[in-house]
């Protein structure tokens, strides 16, 4: 019998050894290899060690916070942060992640079937009291069905709140009947049986402060618990299993959409010097600017996440200033003002990380609020599960899930112990006017109205303050239409056709009584796009008239700026200013990737009426205003601005909305501009008949009236008057580049397009087009592409007549 007990044993001991075998543990910074048998020995894997941080933590399937690691061409919904996504191990093409709202507390479980590319909500909660539950994932049990998830409250110290089954076939939720707390998200073990946990040993358990300096077991079959490891005050963390942790690729572990630098500073008072009480776990490495040793907090726990408490006098009321550029996501309560963070301010900024200032005795800015860096969110205290007064400090990702650590600009990492004095400087608001006078523009020519080649403009600018910002435009005639040369970076239509160098998306675009109507009330995401050069580096405005028909449902509009691609879903890269009527909001959206991120709101008093929209970007400075009838609505600066684009798009959701106007205008530096004529595909000016427009601004935001200059361009007469007799042309020619036919259709029908020799053998020919009575500019260049140089035939046939033009391709 005894025998058999004996062999029973080394039985339960080798189980557990190669349960175990492979089990990644961090030990106050320092990661091991653990088992029961050796315990904790030294981890020296080169590339296991260079590829994570002692702090992550690799679940056993496999897990991403990118959403283009899912599925190409997957985001989240508008509006949202994509979070964790886990895969199933069953089943190759199932997803499960969450979504957070940007903007809010409200949250999204998803079910995402990579080969069929669909969506299923399993979880929705607006979660306006911000008391309801929100759940992650963090791993999948032995059946393809059941996945776990852990509980948590968004934006609360309360982050482990316990694990759910969820059943995707029967949506039935079962909480697993735990009595222990834990520390951190648990590991699911390799045969998928337990979940690995980090516990604490402390007599009262804080998950703030404590220790984590135990590791447990729980059996989801037995529901019994076993303890792996007890080491009283160290700080332990459960990285994953060796086959997880050594295949994540070099510099990507845990990595979210977007990895822009923005540079964050000490968040008080620029010149004033504070003591670091606590630092997080891990500890900080790496070097640091410190202005020496405290000799005040040696020996105070650590916190057990990534974070840092700044000392504080007893209610000195310090300023808890910004260290970056964002936007308010959250002000208000965490937990009580006894309990959990107290008064906390979440602030989301353009690389997508959020900072946490917590304990807070007062705050000072509102959700949705935009804020500098430097400026003065709260003042400081101890409010909630804190024993005296002190600026507390987080980063966090775009997930606003764990914490994560950070650097500040010209510091480093702070530790315990040591003083630092703070460098963030405030921007100052911009000082309050009352200059409500418009300031005037006007233009003339030297030379006067009729040139025959390059001219120069004169611009007279006057205000009864100052002149700030200045722009101007060049208009050329086709037939009835005055439009611009978009490859110089203007832009103008008024909307008279739809003209067919826009390329249509979803929606249903017409023109009603020469305004721009988008009619379709289904599609999210309407698009209508056209190719605009945004390359020249200086300030550009651009200028709309829009007005929304709809009574109900979302009410939303707006223009995607500097595009990279303006055919994909979200514009590829791109700025976009939208507009809802159903909050009476504006909001700024930058895409990445083709993936869209929240930046900036703002109120935007909007109804029913035609309004004028304005919006100004330096992609020099990335300073993004905008304006509704000439008010400034909402002013946002990117840290790491969109230099160039090749597109603009109107886009609405659900929405019948007219537009009307569409114009760009280009920054001009000085009072005269040489304006260039001739053929050429980057002359300003290449029709006979043209206009040069100006716009300027003063510093309180009053905007001019548009300056206007007719001109003639006698030197396009010889080259187009045979061409203008019957309507058509084909610029430039000879032909560099772009190609473009203007042509005006006397009825509306299809038309044929193709090339001839000169000898009449055809070379290539265009699928019928449909084209509308009026005038119409088209591009083709697919046409004459893999053609060789020389001398051609342009053919033109529709119903009613044959017209043929001459054409020189170089």
């Amino acid at each position: 019998m005894r025998i058999i007990q004996a062999l029973f044993g080394i039985w339960l001991l080798l189980g557990a050894f190669q349960t175990y075998a492979q089990l990644i543990i961090s030990k106050n910074n320092q990661r091991f290899q653990w088992s029961p048998q050796q315990g904790f020995k030294p981890l020296n894997h080169q590339r296991m060690t260079r590829n994570f941080a002692t702090w992550q933590h690799f679940p056993l399937d496999e897990m991403t916070k990118d959403p283009r690691k899912v599925a190409v061409g997957l985001t989240a919904s508008l509006g949202f942060d994509f979070g964790t996504a886990l895969k199933n191990p069953h089943d190759a093409n199932q997803w499960v992640y969450i979504e957070i709202q940007q903007l809010g507390p409200a949250f999204k479980l998803v079910l995402f079937n990579k080969k069929a590319n669909h969506k299923k909500e399993l979880l929705y909660s607006t979660n306006q009291d911000r008391k309801t539950m929100a759940f992650k994932p963090v791993g999948w049990s032995t059946q393809k069905n059941i996945l776990y998830l852990e509980g948590f409250y968004l934006d609360n110290a309360d982050e482990h709140e316990g694990i759910w089954s969820l059943n995707l076939t029967t949506n039935q939720w079962k909480k697993l009947p735990m009595n222990r707390k834990y520390m951190k998200t648990p590991l699911l073990s390799q045969d998928r049986q337990k979940l690995i946990f980090t516990g604490s040993l402390d007599e009262h358990f804080d998950i703030l402060h404590g220790h984590t300096d135990m590791v447990f077991t729980y059996d989801l079959n037995t529901q019994v618990y076993q303890t792996l490891v007890q080491d009283k005050g160290t700080m332990l963390t459960v990285n994953g299993w060796q086959t997880q942790v050594q295949n994540v690729p070099q510099n990507t572990a845990h990595s979210n959409q977007r990895v822009n630098a923005v540079d964050y500073y000490l968040p008080w008072d620029a010149g004033t010097s504070l003591c670091v009480s606590r630092h997080g776990t891990p500890g900080p490495s790496g070097s640091h600017t410190h202005e020496g040793r405290c000799f005040a907090f040696t020996g105070i726990q650590q916190h057990s996440y990534p974070a840092v408490d700044f000392a504080t006098s007893l209610s000195s009321d310090q300023n808890v200033r910004a260290a970056a550029s964002g936007t308010v996501v959250f002000s208000g309560i965490s937990g009580s003002l006894t309990s959990g963070y107290g008064r906390l301010v979440i602030i989301r900024h353009s690389d997508g990380k959020h900072t946490y200032y917590a304990h807070n005795k007062v705050n000072l800015v509102s959700t949705g609020q935009t804020v500098s860096r430097g400026q003065v969110v709260a003042l400081e205290g101890t409010t909630g599960g804190s024993s005296g007064d002190h600026i507390h400090f987080e980063w966090r990702g775009p997930d606003r899930g764990a914490s994560i650590p950070g650097s500040f600009a010209g510091i480093g990492q702070p530790r315990q112990d040591y003083r630092y004095r703070s460098n963030n400087g405030t921007t100052p608001p911009p000082p309050p006017s009352g200059d409500t006078q418009a300031p005037t523009t006007s233009i003339s020519a030297v030379g006067g109205n009729t040139q025959a080649g390059d001219f120069t403009v004169n611009f007279t600018d006057n205000d009864n303050v100052a002149v700030t910002r200045t722009y101007y435009q060049v208009l050329e005639k086709y037939g009835s239409q005055w439009l611009a040369n978009r490859n110089r970076g203007f832009f103008n239509d008024n909307f008279g056709v739809l003209n067919t160098f826009y390329n249509q998306g979803n929606g249903t675009w017409s023109i009603n009584q020469a305004h721009l109507r988008q009619s379709n009330t289904s599609s999210d995401n309407t698009q209508l796009s056209t190719y605009l050069a945004q390359n020249s580096g200086l300030p550009q405005l651009y200028e709309f008239s829009a007005k929304v028909f709809s009574t109900s449902g979302p009410r939303k509009f707006g223009l995607h700026i500097m595009s990279d691609n303006g055919n994909q879903a979200q514009r590829g890269n791109s700025y976009l200013i939208w507009f809802s009527v159903e909050d009476n909001k504006v909001r700024i959206y930058e895409t990445i990737n083709n993936v869209l991120n929240f930046r900036a709101i703002a109120d935007a008093p909007l109804d029913n009426n035609w309004a004028s929209y304005k919006i100004t970007y330096s992609p020099g400075f990335g300073v993004l205003e905008i304006f509704r009838n000439n008010k400034s609505l909402l002013k946002w600066t990117d840290s790491s601005p969109i230099k160039s684009g090749n597109a603009i798009s109107l886009r609405t959701n659900q929405t019948i909305v007219e537009f009307d106007d569409l114009k760009v205008y280009k920054y001009r530096t000085n009072s005269s501009v040489v304006i260039t004529a001739g053929s050429a595909s980057n002359d300003d000016l290449r029709r006979r008949d043209g206009k040069i427009k100006s716009m300027v601004r003063d510093a309180a935001g009053n905007w001019s009236i548009p300056g206007n200059l007719d001109v003639t361009y006698t030197g396009a007469s010889s080259r187009v008057t045979a061409q203008i007799g019957e309507s058509l042309k084909v610029f430039p020619n000879p032909i560099i580049g772009e190609a473009n036919l203007s042509i005006e259709q006397a009825k509306a029908g299809n038309v044929q397009i193709s090339l001839y020799t000169l000898q009449g053998k055809q070379v290539k020919t265009l699928s019928p087009q449909y084209l509308h009575k009026g005038y119409h500019l088209l591009q083709i260049n697919s046409l004459l592409q893999g053609v060789n140089s020389g001398s051609y035939l342009l053919q033109i046939v529709s119903k009613d007549q044959k017209r043929m033009v001459r054409v020189v391709k170089k």
